[in-house]
């Protein structure tokens, strides 16, 4: 953890500058359609509330869904990490993509971390990696398969799903339990998420949305003066040429995380010859139902199936592509 930030109980300055420039207006950052109280479909089991750190903090859980009856053979997982500014959002934002993964024969935990009120980056992709690292030191106990664990993230989930596809080779943010085991994950799904948060900050300024208070809150300042929290914070710093395959969906109208940010990310992947698909949904904004209509269900379904469930599709994606489709109306 990066000694040089401030704690907890220093913070309350910080938030009162955070909040000078923070705009009113607030996005939902999980999809439309997605109620908590979703009711249970009779061929999913959920273990809920699970701690990935043994006495840790009360966000340190996740709930883990499962395929029932109990399947013969191990299944892939899948880590949902959800949106929310990394201030606020929950894991059960992830139940109706688990309920959809699970009746396709996966596993999937919807994990909490610790928001930016917790502590400031880079707790937050601790936590994301110590909840891997726990599906691996349980998959006996659960029937998951080690060897393939995806992960999805919407917004500033997307953001932390990327840097876990991004940090295979380094062990810098590899703490707490379970360090037998490997974090790194072999595919990656990106909703709406930033990428460089210099840039989204600058951005958020001059279009006055919340985004540049949400980076302060977790970097714990300014970006261009907290330099070395910037720096750590951006996915490409990691990169050497080894990377799970990666799928970005961003609408074009989206004003809060620009398109430009996944764009950015695409550029990176393509000169490192890293497998990436980029997809623009034309019309979508940040969030809502056109990120779970139903061909970018499809997408996402044959992204994970080709990555975690090899040999299942025939053919073999190209290794850079983008791809694009317009928003429906509901």
């Amino acid at each position: 953890m990066l000694k040089q930030f401030p704690t907890f109980r220093s913070r309350t300055l910080l938030f009162l500058v955070a909040a000078m420039i923070s705009s009113p207006a607030r996005a939902q950052d999980v999809a439309a359609d997605t109620p908590i109280d979703l009711p249970k479909p009779a061929n999913v089991r959920i273990f809920s509330d699970l701690s990935y750190v043994d006495a840790g903090y009360p966000r340190q859980k996740l709930d883990l869904y499962l395929p029932f009856p109990v399947p013969a053979k191990p299944v892939p997982a899948i880590l949902f990490i959800h949106g929310g500014g990394w201030e606020r959002g929950s894991k059960a934002d992830g139940r109706r993509f688990a309920f959809r993964m699970v009746a396709q024969g996966y596993a999937v935990a919807c994990v909490d971390y610790r928001l930016s009120s917790d502590e400031l980056f880079p707790a937050q992709i601790e936590d994301c990696k110590v909840a891997v690292r726990w599906l691996r030191a349980n998959a006996t106990r659960y029937r998951l398969d080690p060897e393939h664990i995806g992960v999805l993230g919407v917004s500033a989930g997307g953001y932390l799903a990327v840097l876990l596809g991004t940090t295979r080779a380094t062990v810098l943010f590899d703490v707490d339990a379970h360090s037998d085991q490997s974090s790194a994950v072999q595919a990656v799904c990106n909703f709406s998420g930033p990428t460089d948060l210099v840039r989204l900050y600058d951005h958020s300024v001059s279009a006055q949305t919340p985004q540049a208070a949400e980076v302060v809150r977790l970097l714990g300042g300014n970006p261009h003066v907290q330099k070395l929290a910037a720096q750590k914070s951006h996915p490409g710093a990691y990169l050497e040429g080894n990377a799970s395959p990666f799928l970005l969906v961003h609408g074009t109208e989206d004003t809060l995380v620009p398109p430009s940010q996944s764009r950015l990310l695409y550029d990176i992947f393509v000169k490192l010859s890293i497998p990436v698909h980029l997809h623009l949904i034309h019309g979508a904004g940040h969030t809502g139902p056109a990120f779970v209509a139903p061909e970018i269900n499809a997408m996402v379904d044959d992204f994970f199936t080709r990555n975690l469930k090899p040999g299942q599709l025939p053919g073999e994606p190209g290794t850079a592509f983008i791809t694009e489709s317009n928003a429906v109306e509901n």
